[in-house]
């Protein structure tokens, strides 16, 4: 399941209006305005969705409202109803359909409404703006929170709805200032002022500045520990900083105190998934789904989980060509495919993989042509993976690789790879017939999204006898974000040292790089589930090679990543990279694409 904000834009929340009911509730008296059986049949309306309000089982809530709307139904239909009944317990009946999550039934109704020469009060008419912004509506929605505030400018449930509404039309920053306002005129304390101080803290969690948040949530919850509504915005702005045992921490008591919460009950399935507790994902997601189906959040993540049941691809390839130097080749090419089959039960997923490289030499050419299957097992955020490959041309037919990765708490993970037969041997050696395995393992620590460390080493055992170890370290920091820009920077230190000199590839003695590279991503534009962003690379550093000396190197990227649905994406970019081996520079331009779906 997605968990951060630039990838997910708008996590579960209460209704944009938090009045929403109590306005049904305060409207639904209104039919008692006429006498005799129209009073006694709105009064049983009124009471059922009054009664639908205070119990916690989901199913006797819309049992209630479904009695309320039945009674609505036949009150509309009542010849012995007036005009004024007939307006009134249709905007009642509105907003039954808003309090039963059907969305696009109130939207039909509204429309229904105004067509039909009704002029619905202000409560109707930010319900229906609420269904508007449900159903990916914002521009409508806005219309009609505006229609609201020019009668009453002052109106604070239509203000605190209407942020919404700019986070939904990508506009942020008058979002983020209309929360402010609000938190600066609510009263220090009272609830409106706490439900203010969630809204400004959430909507820099929507702009990527989840520090800020979490330090504003953090500081409410510590002056209203009953807040749940804070509890549970604070455990959301903890998982997308990458936290998921810190947030499980905030969220299991307030499951405790209200199992049947739909935002807890979300927000846990989603934490289930990040720790790798499937099974118990997977039923908290199916039970959430039979009683919320009418939900588009609920829906999201319900199809989201139901693409374990497909197949998904990958496919990708890269052209390249270098002047000058012909140590790792000329008019080099790759592509790969990979087929992920459907889940086995909770934990098992099969694959199959083909990849293909080569590259020309003044020797000729060479190549790798490889195909594989293997199979991932995933529990408890451990990650097993196990394959069988074969080669269809040049030595060592057949050959195995595994690899074990494991993420221990919110910071620290490790990962392990074996290849027995390795596509790291230079494509240059495969003329001589050259093969070798692998061994590498990392680790990582992650203090949050926005800084992180890594280092790694690696073994690579050339059937010639010469085994190459290698070692790199990196650290990646967060340099800006905001809501469309983020910029990371990091500094790569490489360094290897070969058993033995010479051969038929490039192999020096050793040698070490050091680099910085900027990485700047544009999200250029965005509609829900589709996006498209622009990415900008610039790197630069030093190579050094054991009696040659240390050279300049640098690159530079160019890339375009879009996001087409949920289920399907496609990544494609050129670059320019310069380097020196052996004292020649060598300048290599190239060109990349790759397109990954389910299907």
């Amino acid at each position: 399941m997605q968990t951060t904000p630039a990838a997910h834009p708008r996590a579960w929340q209460s209704w944009p209006c938090i009045t929403a009911l109590a306005a049904l509730l305060l409207s639904a008296g209104a039919v008692l305005a006429d006498d005799g059986t129209t009073t006694e049949r709105g009064d049983r309306a009124a009471e059922k969705i009054r009664a639908a309000e205070a119990v916690d089982s989901i199913a006797e809530r819309n049992r209630l409202i479904d009695d309320a709307l039945a009674i609505l139904d036949d009150l509309i239909d009542s010849p012995d109803a007036d005009t004024e009944v007939i307006a009134r317990s249709r905007f009642d009946r509105l907003l039954a359909l808003r309090a039963r999550e059907s969305t696009a039934a109130v939207v039909a109704e509204w429309e229904a409404l105004l067509a039909e020469g009704f002029e619905p009060p202000a409560w109707v008419t930010i319900a229906a703006a609420d269904a508007y912004l449900d159903q990916r509506r914002p521009r409508h929605a806005l219309e009609l929170y505006q229609r609201v505030l020019a009668d009453d400018p002052e109106h604070r449930a239509t203000r605190q709805a209407m942020y919404w509404a700019y986070l939904e039309s990508e506009d942020f920053r008058r979002a983020i200032e209309l929360t402010d306002e609000l938190v600066e005129e609510a009263d220090p304390g009272s609830p409106e002022h706490q439900q203010a101080r969630i809204a400004a803290a959430m909507v820099r969690a929507y702009a990527n500045r989840l520090t800020e948040a979490q330090q504003r949530l953090e500081a409410l919850v510590d002056d209203h520990p009953d807040n749940r509504e804070a509890v549970r915005s604070l455990a959301t702005v903890y998982r997308w900083r990458g936290w998921p045992h810190r947030a499980m921490e905030r969220l299991e008591p307030l499951l405790a105190e209200a199992p049947e919460h739909s935002g807890n009950r979300l927000l846990h399935a989603g934490l289930l998934d990040d720790l790798g507790r499937y099974t118990q994902a997977g039923d908290a997601l199916a039970q959430l789904h039979a009683d919320h189906p009418e939900h588009r959040h609920v829906q999201r993540d319900w199809a989201y989980w139901q693409e374990r049941r497909r197949w998904a691809i990958s496919l990708g390839g890269e052209y390249g060509d270098s002047d000058g130097v012909q140590e790792f080749g000329t008019r080099d090419r790759s592509w790969d495919v990979r087929l992920d089959a459907p889940w086995i039960g909770s934990h098992l997923q099969p694959y199959a993989r083909i990849d293909y490289a080569d590259a020309r030499f003044p020797e000729g050419e060479s190549d790798y042509d490889r195909y594989g299957v293997g199979i991932n097992y995933r529990r408890n955020r451990h990650h097993i993976q196990l394959e069988g490959h074969a080669n269809r041309s040049g030595p060592s037919q057949a050959g195995v690789s595994a690899g074990y990765d494991w993420q221990v708490g919110d910071h620290w993970s490790f990962a392990t790879r074996y290849e027995s037969f390795s596509t790291d041997v230079p494509l240059r050696g495969r003329l001589q017939g050259l093969d070798g395995w692998k061994a590498e393992a990392a680790a990582r620590w992650q203090a949050h999204e926005s800084l992180s460390a890594r280092i790694g080493v690696s073994r690579l055992a050339i059937s010639d006898g010469n085994v190459r170890s290698a070692g790199l370290a990196s650290v990646r920091h967060r340099i800006h974000n905001s809501a469309h820009h983020v910029t990371d920077g990091t500094l790569d230190a490489y360094y290897s040292r070969a058993s033995q000199s010479g051969g038929p590839y490039y192999n020096p003695e050793s040698d070490a790089s050091l680099a910085y590279l900027v990485q700047h991503d544009w999200l250029t534009w965005r509609r829900y589930e589709r996006s498209m962003t622009q990415r900008f690379v610039l790197g630069a550093g030093a190579y050094w090679q054991e009696d040659i000396g240390t050279n300049a190197i640098g690159l530079a990227r160019y890339e375009h990543l879009w996001q087409l649905s949920q289920r399907w994406f496609l990544h494609y970019g050129v670059g320019a990279a310069s380097r020196v081996y052996d004292g020649d520079r060598e300048t290599r331009i190239d060109g990349q694409i790759r397109l990954q779906g389910v299907f």
